[in-house]
């Protein structure tokens, strides 16, 4: 277990030698952020701490074993903010102290909440600003609304974007109408419609992979490891952040994993001609090779500009004998979600089952600790 002292960044103490580790906190702000933060929580994840924000007093009860910050008692009487984006940031402003004590030793925040109206939209400007003014790295993870809600939320998600796009340091932007296109394949290849609850796992998933890959950075050593510099560089080339997952066993394993790696359930066909900005985590088994390491690096740098950097960290485990697991980030100044979200070619093609939450999701920090 990690433990963290106060700090820029935090410092361990061990015989002969200072080691940095980095605070990650997770904040889940308004109704769509605390429904995931309750979904995804879990008590394993012990070196990230977890708050729901929220002014719905119900909402925060939903988050069991998470810290909560219910914002604007007095005024809203713990019943929400009823969608006015005005109130919640007028209630975030007064709870600043409160917000910037929440914050205090964070070296990494992690912002999870829908736009187009309430607290996610009023009080993520508010959070970010005091997580910039303490010097705080940031992460978004943003959620569009359906086109099907309505002309104007879509409207002022998107003009909310825009605000919040000046404020991080990455964004993952992810827009629910994606989730229109998305079905259920089975071994058989019979594809059914998804569940609602399935659908927003889907959603989940990507949050989850997202998290366990910056944490498979930060926290777990490798044969060539990337460290919170790397996290810092890649972010520095552009905020827009797309993440993919794709794995492959057997002689194949090579071309499976990287052909499935450029695909992504939300994303469909991953845009590497657009990217400033490459992290790629590669977990495989203790014989991984040299010259497997050269392919799939190789096959990376054909598709991207020369210009753009393509850092990795290798990682090995015993139990993935002939299996290789890739993790691809791409950082871009431009909004791809956004673009993408009108070529519904893409969705339509997919095979939506390339990896499993279970497996390829968690990667050694956390799946150690089950063990």
């Amino acid at each position: 277990m990690i433990k963290f002292e106060s700090g820029e960044l935090q410092k361990k103490k061990t015989k002969g030698s200072d080691i940095f580790t980095a605070r990650i906190k997770i904040m889940g702000v308004g109704g769509a952020g605390c429904s995931i933060l309750s979904r995804i929580y879990s008590q394993s994840w012990n070196h990230i701490s977890f708050t729901a924000i929220d002014s719905n007093a119900r909402k925060l009860e939903e988050c069991a074993g998470i810290d909560k910050l219910q914002l604007g008692e007095s005024v809203t009487r713990g019943w929400g903010t009823g969608g006015d984006k005005e109130i919640a940031r007028r209630i975030a402003e007064e709870s600043e102290d409160k917000i910037r004590k929440s914050l205090t030793g964070v070296d990494l925040l992690f912002v999870v909440c829908g736009l187009g109206k309430g607290l996610g939209t009023g009080a993520s400007p508010v959070i970010l600003k005091i997580a910039k003014e303490i010097g705080c790295l940031s992460i978004g993870f943003f959620i569009l609304p359906f086109n099907f809600e309505g002309e104007e939320k879509v409207a002022e998600a998107k003009d909310a974007l825009e605000k919040l796009w000046q404020m991080v340091d990455g964004a993952v932007v992810v827009s629910n109408n994606v989730l229109l296109n998305m079905e259920n394949s089975n071994l058989e290849g019979i594809s059914t419609p998804l569940s609602l609850k399935e659908a927003f796992m889907k959603i989940d998933e990507v949050f989850k992979l997202l998290i366990s890959s910056i944490g498979n950075i930060l926290y777990t050593p490798g044969i060539i490891s990337l460290d919170f510099a790397d996290i810092k560089s890649f972010l520095g080339r552009g905020r827009q952040i797309i993440i993919a997952a794709g794995k492959g066993s057997g002689e194949r394993r090579i071309e499976e994993a990287v052909e499935q790696v450029l695909y992504s359930p939300l994303w469909g066909k991953i845009p590497l001609k657009k990217t400033k900005g490459i992290l790629l985590i590669i977990r495989s088994g203790e014989n991984f090779e040299l010259k497997q390491l050269e392919r799939i690096i190789l096959s990376l740098k054909k598709q991207v500009n020369p210009s753009v950097p393509v850092n990795f960290g290798v990682y090995t485990e015993n139990n993935l004998s002939d299996e290789i697991s890739l993790t691809l980030m791409l950082s871009s100044t431009r909004n791809i979600e956004l673009e993408m979200g009108e070529e519904k070619s893409y969705q339509q093609n997919l095979k939506l089952d390339i990896y499993d939450d279970q497996d390829l999701d968690v990667p050694t920090f956390l799946r150690k600790q089950h063990n």
